[in-house]
C-alpha cells in the first residue's frame, strides 16, 4: 500500500503589512521637473518695489552724472606735484560722502552690463551680453563716485570705512588703472572687480597710515592723478568733468573728546 505524503507549505503572516517601496501617490509616467537655476533668486510676482517707487523720485536725466561736492575743485588747495592733486579736510570729506549717499542710484540700464566686466578678448562674455544689450561696452556717463584709498597699514583697521589699498585699483609700476574685466569665462556678477571698475569713474581721496612720510603719500597720489589723466584723455576726450585726486589733510581721532563739535561728530560716522 502506497503512502502519500502531502507537505504543506508554512504560511507566514505579518501582523502589519510591509512598507511599500513605491508610494501610491508617485506617478512614474510624469515628466521630470527641470532643475532650477540656483544662480537666479526667487522673486515675488508682480511689479518690483523699485519699479513702483521710480515714479516717486525720478531722475530727470538718466545719463546725467551724479552730483558731487568735490567737483569742480576750484575751492580746493592744489598741492605741489607733477600732476594735479588737491588737499581736502575732514569736514569737507564728510559732507561729500553724505551728499553722495543721498543721491539716487543710476538706472541699471546705464551701468550694466559694463559693470559685469566686458573684456574685448572674452568671447563668451561678449556674446552673452551682445544678444541682450546694445552699446554694451559704452562707459557709463551717469556715475561720479568717491573712492577712498589708504596707503600702508592693515585695511581691517582702516580709519575710513570702505577704504581700499592702492594696489586694488592701480598698477603702481606704470601708474595705470587695472583692466579688471575677466579675460576668460562667463560671469554675470563679478562683484570682486567692481571696485577697480568704478575707481576710474570716481574722485579718489587718499590718506596714509600714521607714521608714513608725507613724501610717500604725495608720490602715490601723483601716480593716481597720472592714471586719471591718462584714463580721462583716452576714454573721455573733450569732456571737462574730469575726475581728480585728493589728499586728506586733517584727521579727528575717535578717542578725542569732541562732543560739542558737529564737524567731528559727522566725520566720526566714517571711522571704523
Amino acid at each position: 500500500m502506497a503512502t502519500v505524503v502531502v507537505q504543506q507549505q508554512q504560511t507566514f503572516r505579518h501582523t502589519t503589512p510591509p512598507p511599500s517601496s513605491i508610494s501610491p501617490a508617485l506617478n512614474l509616467n510624469r515628466s521630470p521637473s527641470p532643475v532650477p537655476n540656483k544662480h537666479l533668486p526667487i522673486c515675488p510676482t508682480g511689479q518690483s518695489p523699485v519699479a513702483q517707487s521710480e515714479h516717486l523720485s525720478p531722475i530727470p536725466d538718466g545719463h546725467a552724472q551724479t552730483s558731487s561736492l568735490l567737483y569742480p575743485p576750484d575751492n580746493f588747495t592744489r598741492l605741489p606735484a607733477e600732476y594735479t592733486v588737491y588737499s581736502i579736510d575732514a569736514e569737507t570729506l564728510a559732507a561729500a560722502l553724505d551728499h553722495l549717499a543721498s543721491q539716487p542710484l543710476p538706472d541699471p540700464n546705464h551701468v550694466f552690463p559694463w559693470l559685469h566686466g566686458l573684456h574685448p578678448e572674452n568671447q563668451y562674455q561678449l556674446c552673452f551680453f551682445t544678444n541682450r544689450k546694445r552699446n554694451f561696452q559704452q562707459l557709463p556717463k551717469c556715475w561720479r563716485g568717491i573712492t577712498l584709498v589708504k596707503l600702508g597699514g592693515d585695511l581691517t583697521k582702516a580709519k575710513l570705512k570702505g577704504a581700499v589699498a592702492p594696489e586694488e585699483v592701480l598698477s603702481l609700476s606704470d601708474s595705470q588703472f587695472f583692466l579688471a574685466d575677466p579675460q576668460e569665462g562667463l560671469g554675470i556678477r563679478n562683484f570682486h572687480i567692481q571696485t577697480a571698475k568704478l575707481a576710474p569713474l570716481s574722485d579718489i581721496v587718499i590718506y596714509a597710515e600714521d607714521g608714513l612720510k608725507s613724501k610717500d603719500l604725495l608720490d602715490v597720489a601723483g601716480k593716481i592723478a597720472s592714471a586719471q589723466h591718462d584714463w580721462n584723455t583716452k576714454n573721455r576726450p573733450g569732456l571737462e568733468r574730469h575726475f581728480n585726486t585728493f589728499i586728506l589733510s586733517s584727521w579727528c581721532q575717535p578717542t578725542v573728546s569732541c562732543s560739542g563739535d558737529r564737524r567731528h561728530l559727522t566725520f566720526a560716522r566714517y571711522i571704523s
